[in-house]
């Protein structure tokens, strides 16, 4: 194997395996390729192909978000009938939700919610021809949604703000997201949702002091980002 491979590649190229792995399982970013039953990569953005020591990405800076199943997203109701909720996931984007995808409701007793609110949901299907599915249904909890301590939900109060792609989902990943909102939380209580849409949700008595941090951490290192909360740790209300 090469020591490190970088070129530009297009959504759905594919690349034999074979000529780029000798003997030696490889790792891969399940968010930036496939790999076929035929032992190709198919990458899944246009960008730089990364191979370096076995482990292989797509090195993008993505602007639309493009939906995959199990995505956790901020969505927002825009219309509805008497089965279904029409949600906006931004870009265009127009999924279903089933009214009855929320954990314990029945006819009787489901949510009623309105256009304009947001919820938090999970992808549970993709479609290229019609709507995609959304679910309120946690696999990892029972908790009706009747308690409010569903994790999804729908959002009430709070602030929602859409910031640069990349940085929101990289606030996803197993390092970057504790580390920030753990450094937040040593100033104030609040709760948060992060879509992998580019949404965030945040709920406390500094809610608009937060997302204002958070937009000028986007472009930051996350170093300079846990400085720049550190920075402004006076101003937070405790």
């Amino acid at each position: 194997m090469q020591s490190a491979l970088v070129y530009i590649t297009l959504p759905g190229e594919k690349i034999p395996l074979k000529s780029l792995v000798i003997g030696n399982t490889i790792k891969t970013n399940k968010q930036d390729v496939n790999i076929t039953k035929s032992l190709e990569i198919e990458t899944k953005h246009a960008g730089w192909f990364w191979l370096d020591q076995q482990k292989i990405a797509i090195c993008h800076n993505p602007i639309y978000y493009t939906p995959e199943i199990e995505d956790y997203v901020i969505v927002q109701v825009t219309g509805k009938n008497s089965e279904y909720y029409f949600c906006d996931l931004g870009n265009g984007l127009v999924y279903n939700l089933n009214q009855m995808d929320f954990e314990g409701a029945t006819k009787k007793n489901k949510p009623n919610i309105q256009v304009g609110q947001f919820l938090y949901a999970r992808v549970i299907e993709l479609n290229h021809y019609l709507k995609g599915k959304l679910s309120c249904i946690n696999p990892q909890s029972k908790k009706e949604w009747t308690t409010g301590e569903n994790l999804f939900r729908e959002l009430i109060g709070g602030v929602i703000v859409d910031l640069p792609l990349n940085f929101v989902q990289s606030l996803l990943s197993s390092q970057t997201k504790p580390e920030l909102f753990k450094e937040i939380s040593k100033h104030s209580s609040f709760e948060v949702c992060v879509g992998k849409n580019g949404r965030i949700w945040i709920k406390g008595a500094d809610a608009i002091l937060i997302i204002n941090l958070l937009k000028r951490c986007a472009p930051l290192q996350l170093e300079q980002q846990l400085n720049l909360i550190n920075k402004f740790a006076s101003q937070f209300q405790q």
